[in-house]
């Protein structure tokens, strides 16, 4: 008799402990969402630390609508050629994460799920223009390969057309071609074990072009005379400028341009 009313009093006990936590949590739907939370936002986000259904959707995870209603409206973003794709991408949280633990930009880039991306948005679109059909057989042909790391620079030029995206942000102005794997990887922009040229090179122009202020009277009237070359020609860069970086004058030191 005593073992049961032992049992009835524990289960009456661990009844009145969850209708206690129910209650607290229902009262306290932020202490909640914090709880099951897999991390903070980003900073651009933080306003809506507390608001999981300003992104979420129950059992369907991010909605692309609820990211479109604050960032759609921003045609002057939308309007920049770098970022002009996204008015036809109809994903958001592939590219763009957050929960990362960590205070960093909300942008985890990954060229194979870009890809996905690319082939699902032209296979939406309707019609298909020559260059549009041109990328989607380009992105099948490398998705068709296992992992991007099997991709050695040979296939890479054949498989993945790196122009076809990244054309119009080219800061080598077309000097060295549409041949991006020649020097450049898929993990990252800057070129594994570049070294630059000596500093007694001659031939800086075949890399870099002078800016539009050299080009003008602002050339002769400051450059020249700041830089103690009245004679120097424009393309003569190595004449004022030394190889670590571009305002480190010759002689002179580093020249704080504006």
């Amino acid at each position: 008799m005593k073992t049961l009313a032992l049992w009835v009093a524990l289960a009456v006990a661990v009844v009145v402990a969850g209708s206690l936590a129910f209650v607290h949590f229902r009262t306290s739907t932020s202490a909640l969402k914090q709880w099951v939370s897999p991390g903070a936002l980003s900073s651009r986000h933080a306003y809506l630390a507390n608001r999981c259904e300003a992104c979420h959707e129950a059992g369907a995870g991010v909605a692309v609508a609820n990211c479109t209603a604050c960032h759609a409206s921003s045609e002057r973003l939308l309007g920049r050629q770098p970022t002009a794709f996204h008015a036809s991408v109809q994903e958001c949280a592939t590219c763009h994460v957050e929960h990362e633990r960590a205070p960093i930009r909300p942008l985890k880039m990954d060229h194979l799920e870009l890809a996905k991306v690319g082939v699902r948005t032209l296979l939406r679109a309707s019609g298909s223009d020559p260059d549009s059909a041109a990328t989607l057989a380009s992105l099948n042909q490398w998705l068709r390969t296992k992992s991007p790391a099997q991709l050695n620079a040979g296939s890479a030029r054949e498989a993945l057309n790196c122009a076809g995206c990244h054309d119009n942000r080219d800061p080598h102005l077309k000097r060295f071609g549409n041949d991006c794997a020649q020097c450049h990887t898929l993990e990252s922009w800057t070129v594994a074990r570049y070294q630059h040229p000596s500093p007694e090179s001659k031939t800086c122009v075949q890399c870099h072009h002078p800016p539009p202020s050299h080009f003008m009277g602002h050339f002769s009237m400051v450059s020249q005379k700041f830089a103690g070359k009245p004679n120097a020609r424009v393309d003569q860069c190595f004449e004022c400028h030394n190889t670590t970086s571009w305002n480190d004058i010759v002689n002179v030191g580093f020249y704080k341009h504006h």
